[in-house]
Parts: structure tokens; sequence; C-alpha cells
């Protein structure tokens, strides 16, 4: 083989320029640690709600003062108010309003209740009169 007429190990043909320089090691970023972020505080499960029962409260559901001070699930004291107390839903709402202090609507109580026999008991459809006799009406006779 022949040898490289250029000593100069640089392959700009300027012979004035400097050699290359030893490359200097790129300093690689330390990573920041990145707070990880709190895991969302998990919403209550508003099924289980809890009501503190007063004694018109134990009255209104259960129609007795047994439970006065008793806390209960509040699905269980919607289904007693209407299958025991047999209240309406508006009712039942604007106790469970009155308990908690907070507005419980009344999609919350119809949900509740929805498909479960219970509720006011309707009165008696009262039976019809009998028909007045028509005066226009051709008088039938008898015989």
């Amino acid at each position: 083989m022949a040898k490289d007429p250029n000593p100069n190990p640089n392959p700009n043909p300027n012979p004035n320029t400097p050699k290359d320089p030893e490359p200097t090691p790129v300093p690689t970023p330390t990573p920041t640690p990145t707070p990880t972020p709190a895991p969302a505080a998990a919403a209550p499960d508003e099924r289980y709600r809890k009501v503190t029962l007063d004694e018109a409260a134990s009255t209104f559901a259960y129609n007795d003062t047994t439970h006065n001070g008793v806390t209960v699930n509040r699905i269980d004291f919607i289904r007693n108010a209407w299958t025991v107390g047999r209240k309406a839903r508006g009712a039942i709402a604007k106790e469970l309003t009155r308990l908690t202090a907070k507005k419980v609507s009344y999609q919350i109580v119809f949900s509740a209740t929805k498909g479960q026999a219970g509720g006011p008991v309707a009165p008696a459809p009262v039976p019809a009169a009998p028909a007045a006799p028509n005066p226009e009406a051709p008088a039938t006779p008898t015989g």
C-alpha cells in the first residue's frame, strides 16, 4: 500500500486550521425528579350515605319511635318510608333534606323506590252516581 502523502490527519485542506480537538463528552442532563401527582380522592359513594334519625324521622319512616337516634343508610330510610310509612316521594325528599340539612332531590328518592311496591295508599274510588233520566227521551211504556 502506498503511504498517504499528507501526514496531517485533518481532512481540512487548509494547513492553518488547528487539528480537531478531542471531542468533549456532552454532559447528560440529570433527570429532574417530577413529583407524581397524588391520586385523586375518590368521591364518596352516594349510595351508602348515612342518615341519623330523630323522633320525627323514626315515626315518618317506621311508624314508631324505636329508631330514634339510630344511623341508617339513606336508601334504607327511603325504602322504609316508601313501603312501611307509605309516604309520597316528594315528602320523603323533603324529610331527607330536613335531616341532612342538604338538598336531596326527588330523583334520588325516585331511583331508590322505582319498581318497588309501596307509596301512598290511593283513596278508594267513589262509585259513580246512577245516571239521571234524560227528560227529552221518550217514555217507555210499561205494560
